[in-house]
């Protein structure tokens, strides 16, 4: 089943379009994250180990895709007899995954602006408003939305390098010494956490259907993956070396703290971090649009198979918004993230296997009926 929207994504627009998914809440979170579960200033270490893995998750994933171009992962193995179930059920969980991921990332939102720029606003206001801003995003489409990332992600790219630049004069590079003093071993369960940070990369399984079958290389989108392991890999080293390990476990969002340290042309911009802080809500609402895009084509194509489903964003945005209010704290909120992290890692891990071994018994298949044809004659 050849996809009918006529829009094809370029190789250089998903690459832009996975690192707009990448850089949200990770961006923000990483540094503290890292310093908790090391204790040392090693977490750089963990940033380019699991940048490498994801890299090879990306490889698996495009792979998977040249078997069935023009498809979605779920529409290919929905084609025949059991495998309908097994697709449905994929769905099911997607569907259940995207919306919680949803809520979490317009909860970290409205906190963020709550603490730094809107102290006197109801969260709930907030909340409302971006969710409602997403739900115009998704009226139009992957190409709408994919335009939008190409005209934000300039300006989110130029102010964390600003953000980088502006420290250097600050760091020092004491506090990543020695390096692994207690060996390998508490690099692992570093990895974690960091893993969760490039969590995104299942848009692949529905978006590489809008590219074409002679753009499906991996290459692109792992130089994607390797600007996001880059910009987290200069982001740690200079939270650590300008305001110390111990310093960044007892922040909540260090690198909003790191970036009250910046000061351009002789204080001609003294207060950086709301500059900042709007560029990232420039960033975590371009994750937000594809998150919330997903949601809907997993609910309208897969689960209830209509070319219809008007009402479906609403819902989306709806139950997105009850589930943004469960938690109580800002530890139960990143706890809810633990959660959604772990599906996530989970639900890519299924996909790839169902994937490959949907392509191996179809082959085997195939070739059985093949040889029997042979033998026929």
């Amino acid at each position: 089943m050849i996809n009918q929207d006529h829009y094809r994504i370029s190789p250089l627009e998903m690459s832009l379009t996975l690192i707009s998914m990448l850089l949200a809440i990770g961006v923000l979170t990483l540094p503290r994250t890292l310093a908790e579960t090391m204790e040392t200033g090693d977490g750089w270490i963990a940033v380019l180990v699991s940048g490498s893995l994801v890299m090879v998750f990306v490889y698996l994933i495009v792979r998977l895709q040249k078997h069935f171009p023009g498809q979605t992962l779920l529409e290919f193995i929905g084609e025949r007899g059991f495998g309908k179930w097994v697709a449905r059920l994929l769905a099911i969980l997607f569907a259940l995954y995207f919306i919680p991921f949803l809520a979490y990332e317009a909860r970290i939102l409205a906190v963020v602006v709550r603490m730094y720029l809107l102290d006197r606003t109801p969260m709930e206001i907030t909340l409302a408003i971006i969710l409602l801003t997403t739900t115009y995003a998704v009226t139009k489409g992957v190409q709408g939305i994919v335009h939008l990332n190409l005209m934000f992600i300039p300006f989110i790219i130029l102010i964390y390098l600003v953000l980088i630049a502006f420290n250097i004069e600050n760091m020092d590079i004491v506090e990543l010494r020695p390096v692994l003093p207690l060996g390998i071993l508490p690099l692992l369960p570093a990895l974690e956490p960091t893993l969760f940070s490039f969590l995104g990369i299942e848009l692949l399984f529905f978006w590489l259907t809008y590219m074409k079958s002679s753009n499906l290389r991996a290459l692109p989108l792992n130089m994607g993956i390797l600007f996001v392991t880059i910009l987290y890999f200069l982001i740690v080293v200079v939270s650590y070396t300008a305001m110390s390990v111990n310093s960044v476990k007892k922040l909540v969002f260090p690198t909003v703290t790191l970036a009250k340290e910046v000061e351009i042309v002789e204080g001609l911009i003294e207060r950086f971090e709301p500059l900042m802080i709007v560029i990232w809500i420039m960033a975590i609402f371009n994750t937000m649009a594809i998150i919330h895009l997903l949601a809907v084509q997993v609910i309208k194509k897969e689960i209830l198979n209509t070319k219809k489903g008007m009402w479906i964003p609403g819902v989306v945005t709806f139950l997105a918004y009850i589930v943004a209010f469960i938690p109580n704290s800002i530890q139960e909120v990143f706890k809810l993230g633990d959660l959604v992290s772990y599906t996530g890692a989970l639900l890519i891990v299924l996909s790839l296997i169902i994937g490959f071994l949907t392509v191996w018994i179809r082959t085997k298949k195939n070739k059985n009926q093949q040889q029997a044809k042979e033998i026929a004659k």
